[in-house]
């Protein structure tokens, strides 16, 4: 028995429908990827829904940004080049600058004060310094090479590859030495109490005045750290897992891994923040 042949016609319908359902395939596959890279698209720091202002403010007054800090209540914000420190407040936000050479770091402690680090000040020394009543005030001849506001002050980690924690009077609170302080990063939780510290796979959290190592415990090597809004609670990702840790127990529980986005917890309003052009931006809270 032989099969009926096709006509030309029914041939080119065929390849016509299946043509049509391989674009249709690939046209959902661009939508999905526009839509789901759309929040990073559109990110900007002039629109930002909790910085916008903010940032329009130091988009002005501050066009070449090496770093920025915000206050633990997203009031107040504040960025610098290697030579100028402004910071915007207010409503409409208002901008105050100070003129200072060598600036590195800055970071706002829980009572509000911005706090900056410097390599170098106009002596030559390095520095840590405060800001009251307007005025800059040398807190101590330190080289940070990492600063985090805490309650009380600020911890700060030193090129010498010590930790210090520093009271706002300028006072040594607690100092000890890490065993490895390169590439170290370091993250205050919500009210100010606590300190992470993470880096080549390995972790510590301390207590913000005394330094002293809570009980917390990883047992992969970490690669980030996120602090919840419940203040003892952190959650780590390490190469193939991830889990949420109390920082009082070291109890702990695995949750599911997925790709975060780098951030930092601001305060206690739960506001997660990232660097956009050298700006704050804030993204969703890690899940």
């Amino acid at each position: 028995m032989t099969a009926p042949r096709r006509s030309p016609g029914s041939r080119l319908q065929a390849f016509t429908l299946a043509l049509s359902i391989a674009l249709a395939a690939v046209l959902g596959a661009i939508v999905y990827l526009a839509v789901t890279s759309l929040p990073y698209l559109a990110t900007s720091p002039a629109t930002d829904p909790v910085f916008g202002a903010l940032n329009s403010c130091l988009l002005s007054a501050v066009p070449e940004r090496v770093g920025f800090a915000v206050s633990r209540d997203n009031a107040r914000a504040s960025a610098f080049s290697h030579s100028r420190l402004v910071e915007c407040a207010g409503t409409p936000p208002v901008a105050t600058t100070w003129e200072r050479a060598g600036l590195t770091h800055a970071a706002y402690d829980d009572e509000g004060a911005l706090w900056v680090s410097t390599s170098s000040d106009d002596a030559g020394e390095a520095a840590l310094l405060r800001l009251e009543g307007g005025t800059l005030v040398e807190r101590g001849p330190l080289r940070a090479t990492a600063v985090v506001g805490v309650r009380g002050g600020v911890v700060a980690l030193a090129a010498d590859g010590s930790l210090v924690s520093i009271a706002g009077d300028g006072s040594v609170r607690a100092r000890r030495e890490l065993p490895s302080a390169r590439n170290v990063n370091l993250a205050a939780n919500a009210d100010g109490a606590l300190v992470a510290l993470w880096g080549g796979g390995k972790l510590t959290v301390v207590n913000a005045g005394t330094l002293e190592s809570t009980p917390a415990e990883v047992a992969c090597s970490v690669s980030r750290v996120w602090w919840r809004p419940e203040a003892p609670l952190f959650l780590a990702d390490c190469l193939d897992i991830s889990v949420e840790v109390h920082a009082l127990t070291s109890h702990s529980a695995l949750v599911d891994a997925r790709r975060r986005v780098p951030s930092t917890l601001t305060g206690p309003g739960g506001v997660y923040v990232q660097a956009c052009d050298g700006l704050p931006c804030s993204v969703e809270a890690p899940r």
